[in-house]
């Protein structure tokens, strides 16, 4: 799969949890939304990947892991997601997705709600993580965000 044209987008989506009808709506929900997205911005081939009920760490997510191995095969042109915070709290995992998987794979990463582009994204991941880790020291926050 050389050609550009024959590469997928990739639309990821998550949710923490599965219980019921509010959570089937919010889940297909989200798949519309990525999905109006990509082809509003002309996204070709676009494939989901999407973990339900999955939250905590994404080395166990098996959705998020398959469309990492399509990323290092070369088969994914673009990641679209509809909030950053889809693709977990690690940010040290996150950071490498984006500083080196994502470049090294030319694979274009679009957030529906925060916009297109990483280095925007690795700023506020940063930054993300500098208030986390100062309210930590402080005492306020135990868990939760940024690792």
């Amino acid at each position: 799969m050389n050609r550009q044209s024959e590469k997928i987008t990739a639309l990821y989506c998550r949710l923490g949890r599965m219980h019921g009808d509010v959570d089937d709506f919010a889940a297909r929900n989200q798949m519309e939304i990525l999905s109006e997205y990509a082809n509003k911005h002309g996204l070709e081939n676009p494939e989901f990947f999407c973990d339900w009920g999955f939250s905590g760490d994404p080395a166990k997510w098996p959705e998020y892991q398959r469309m990492l191995q399509r990323i290092r095969d070369g088969e994914v042109s673009a990641l679209v997601v509809r909030n950053l915070n889809r693709l977990g709290r690690d940010c040290s995992a996150t950071v490498d997705l984006f500083e080196t998987i994502l470049p090294q794979h030319g694979v274009v990463f679009h957030s529906v709600q925060d916009g297109v582009g990483v280095p925007k994204v690795i700023n506020q991941l940063h930054d993300y993580r500098a208030i986390l880790n100062a309210l930590r020291l402080r005492g306020r926050s135990r868990k939760g965000g940024c690792r």
